[in-house]
């Protein structure tokens, strides 16, 4: 017997959010809407799934089977569009005369050796909010909304400096319009633009940020497409 499905819907509000897909260490570039990866990794620590456990796999497994929607979201007293911050960053640039080892890189430094600075550039979403809806086995959100009530670790959006600006409001319905529009309800807001939503179709590509292990950074590709407005 199939197990019966339901949908489950969260809301991230935040003055920071970073959603990485292809991000290497000096650009660390973010998604214009949440990713699969981060919201299940986010999911996957409320309820304490370590990722270098044994079982982290077979736990994830049955998130990642479900299907993923996502929406920006507006509310009358802030209307505008998500900016975009670049922060420039700089990794070892900090030097300590009194110590040794720092004595001899700044001797290296001025004798025409490399520089141990490095040069990072960091993406954000700024003053973004967001509808996501995941649809799958009844049970399984249902475990995930209980856990994101009581979080076992912390939760941020993308990024440990992403914190939320509001609770994530988990909302658990029959259906993936049911739940959006129950969320919507309890934040006031609305849809602000289209959205994004897990299936194939015309104009579908593909998104590598499906996890399969955190631990070994594992992803499988899913189809992504563009989502209009609910009506």
């Amino acid at each position: 017997m199939a197990s019966e499905t339901g949908a489950l819907a969260l809301y991230l509000d935040a003055p920071l959010q970073s959603w990485g897909v292809s991000s290497r260490f000096q650009r660390r570039d973010t998604d214009s809407h949440p990713t699969k990866s981060g919201v299940l990794g986010l999911i996957a620590a409320a309820m304490g799934i370590d990722k270098h456990s044994e079982d982290e796999a077979s736990r994830l497994a049955p998130l990642a089977a479900c299907r993923f929607l996502v929406f920006p979201v507006a509310r009358p007293d802030n209307d505008h569009p998500p900016l975009r911050l670049e922060d420039y960053h700089t990794v070892g640039g900090g030097y300590d005369r009194n110590h040794p080892v720092d004595r001899l890189r700044i001797a290296r430094k001025a004798s025409g050796g490399p520089s141990t600075t490095v040069v990072t550039r960091r993406f954000y979403l700024e003053q973004a909010r967001f509808s996501v809806v995941l649809e799958g086995a009844k049970d399984v959100l249902e475990s995930a909304a209980g856990a994101l009530q009581d979080p076992v670790w912390g939760v941020w959006f993308g990024r440990k400096c992403c914190l939320p600006a509001a609770p994530l409001l988990p909302t658990l319905a029959p259906t993936s319009a049911d739940a959006l529009r129950l969320l919507l309800e309890k934040v006031g807001g609305r849809i602000a633009n289209e959205g994004r939503m897990e299936r194939e179709g015309d104009g579908a590509w593909y998104q590598n940020d499906e996890p399969v292990s955190f631990g070994k950074r594992e992803f499988r590709s899913r189809p992504v497409s563009r989502d209009p407005v609910p009506s």
